[in-house]
Formats: C-alpha cells, sequence, structure tokens
C-alpha cells in the first residue's frame, strides 16, 4: 500500500521537493552573509541599548545582497507550500481514483477502505508536514539574526512562516484537498475548492483566529505628541483624529487608539486657530492644544515573549482541525461512499 500510494503521487511530490531544495540550498548558501554582516557590524554578541543601533547598521549592511531578497522568496515558498501541497498532493490523491473509476478495483481486494485511505493519508500528510518543518527550521535559525534585529517576529507576516505553525498549515491543506476531492469526486473542481479554503484560511487567521487566540494585553498611557504623529483634520467640521505609532518594539500591535478622559475616542472637534491650515503657528501650537485635552493613548497588543504560546495554541487550532477531517474522510470513505 505504501509502495502504491508513493506511485501514485511521487510527480508532485518530487516537483515539491525539487522547490524545497532550492530554498534549502539557497539559505545554506546564504547563511554565511548573514553570519558575517552580523559580526561585522557589531550585532552578534551586542549588549544592552548598543543593540539597537547595531541592529540598524547591520539590517542596513544585508538589505542590498542577497540574503535579504532570498529571505522574501523563502517567506513567500512557506505561504505557497500549503496550496502546492493541497492542490497537487491532496486533491488528486483520491478524486482521480473516483472520477476514472479505479476505486472499485482497489475495493475488490483484500484491503479495507479505510486502511487504503488511512495510507494515503499517513503518508502524503506525513510527508508535507516534514517538508514544512524542515524548511520552517531551516529558515527560523537562518532568520534568527534578521529577527532579533528587526524584532518583527510577531508580525503577522513573518509569524505564519517562523516555528511550527507552518507544519500544521502544511498538513491540514493536505487533508483539505483529500477531503474536497472525496466530496465532490472531480479533481479540477477539487483541486479549485481547495486553493479557495486554503487562501481563504490563510487571509482568515491573521486577523480573526489569531487575535482571539492571543489574548492580548491593553494599556492606556497619557497621550504625548512630542514627537512624529500623524492628524487627519476635515476644515469643515473641526473633526480630527490622531495616529500615533506606539513605542512596543518586538509586540504585535493589533491597535492604537486616541481617547478622552471618559474612554471614548478622541474625534473633536478641533480648536482651527490652533491646529489646521488656517492656523500660523500649526506646528507649535497643535501639540500645546493637544496636551490641555488630557488625552490618552489605548493600545491594544500582543506581548513579543508570548510568541511560543501562540504558536502552539495556533498550531493546536490547525492540528485540531486536521484531525478532524481525517476522522470525517474515514467515515464517509466507509459508509457513505458508494
Amino acid at each position: 500500500m505504501i509502495w502504491m500510494t508513493w506511485r501514485q503521487f511521487r510527480i508532485p511530490a518530487l516537483a515539491t521537493g525539487a522547490l524545497l531544495v532550492v530554498v534549502l540550498g539557497g539559505l545554506a548558501l546564504t547563511w554565511s552573509e548573514v553570519t558575517e554582516l552580523a559580526s561585522r557590524t557589531g550585532y552578534t554578541g551586542c549588549q544592552g541599548d548598543a543593540c539597537r543601533a547595531a541592529g540598524e547598521a547591520f539590517l542596513q549592511a544585508l538589505q542590498p545582497g542577497w540574503a535579504s531578497e532570498f529571505h522574501i522568496a523563502a517567506i513567500a515558498v512557506l505561504y505557497l507550500l500549503p496550496a502546492l501541497v493541497g492542490i497537487f498532493w491532496g486533491a488528486p490523491l483520491v478524486a482521480r481514483e473516483l472520477e476514472s473509476g479505479t476505486y472499485r478495483m482497489v475495493f475488490s481486494q483484500s484491503v479495507s477502505r479505510g486502511r487504503w485511505l488511512l495510507v494515503k493519508l499517513a503518508v502524503g500528510g506525513g510527508a508535507a508536514a516534514l517538508g514544512a518543518g524542515l524548511l520552517s527550521l531551516m529558515l527560523s535559525r537562518w532568520a534568527q539574526p534578521i529577527d532579533g534585529a528587526t524584532a518583527d517576529r510577531m508580525n503577522p507576516l513573518v509569524f505564519a512562516a517562523r516555528g511550527i505553525v507552518p507544519v500544521g498549515y502544511a498538513a491540514l491543506a493536505f487533508l483539505v484537498g483529500v477531503t474536497t476531492g472525496l466530496l465532490l469526486r472531480r479533481t479540477v473542481a477539487a483541486m479549485a475548492v481547495t486553493l479557495l479554503v486554503i487562501v481563504s484560511l490563510q487571509i482568515a487567521a491573521p486577523f480573526v483566529v489569531r487575535p482571539w487566540l492571543a489574548q492580548p494585553s491593553t494599556t492606556v498611557t497619557p497621550l504625548r505628541v512630542d514627537g512624529e504623529y500623524g492628524l487627519s483634520l476635515s476644515p469643515d467640521s473641526g473633526e480630527m483624529r490622531i495616529q500615533l505609532e506606539p513605542d512596543r518594539r518586538g509586540d504585535w500591535v493589533l491597535s492604537s487608539t486616541t481617547i478622552t478622559a471618559t474612554g471614548a475616542e478622541f474625534r473633536g472637534p478641533a480648536d482651527m486657530t490652533q491646529c489646521g491650515p488656517l492656523a500660523p503657528r500649526d506646528r507649535e501650537t497643535c501639540p500645546r492644544w493637544l496636551e490641555k485635552q488630557n488625552l490618552r493613548q489605548e493600545v491594544v497588543y500582543v506581548p513579543g515573549s508570548r510568541f511560543w504560546i501562540l504558536q502552539w495554541r495556533e498550531f493546536g487550532v490547525l492540528f485540531a482541525l486536521t484531525a478532524a477531517l481525517s476522522l470525517f474522510s474515514l467515515w464517509w470513505i466507509r459508509r457513505r461512499l458508494v
């Protein structure tokens, strides 16, 4: 059974494996460049406040090289991998058998339906998880100096390309493809639906699922406008909003809102003689006027220290969905498939 399963999806598996080998080879070739630049700019082994300046110097030195481009490419591959696995591994694996009718010959043998599908799920899902895990491990180790310098590991675009979460997405994508093919019985239709489901999941996760899993913290501090800030102002109504980037390095900021003493969002009205295009010295008078309004900044964020907690929580959700689809597929092929 294992040999037959390998024969059936060896071509897409080898094609996807070749892509992973290229990416892993690129990471290996640029590894020395990253470590050398980190050492040359003083970022390696730095301590305290000196690390921030050294990290910025390291990122500037890294920018024009191949390593920076390959970093982006590796992240893109980790996002693309679940779709490839779901479309070319999962969707045709059972749908092709059902569409062509060859499943009748298989079911007439001594191997039961459940065992036949279980072997396919184990081989395909295991290979998908192994490939994604290997690439994620390599990228996480390779990008360790970059993650430290940028303090951007909690960024939604980076988070899903680190740690164990890519393993969960790859395994789930494979099961989505298999289940869709089992239900639709048409290879092309199953591939299209699988792509839609996986892309929708990858888009919804950072906006809906991950903030709910993260259990974010909230801080309220007095508004300080002595630095850079954004201001949107309506000259007709006097409505104004303040956009101030909170200084929460390494954290994932979900929202930053300027509120009044009552807790309501501040929207003005603005004193047009102090703020706006009609104020003669807007850059001087507007910050002073804002300070007198007794405003506060409410920041909802996920601390960077919760990176691995959030990784395991999201992986747990993905694993639960994968297990549920596996059980459903095994039940369907035994009870409902004719």
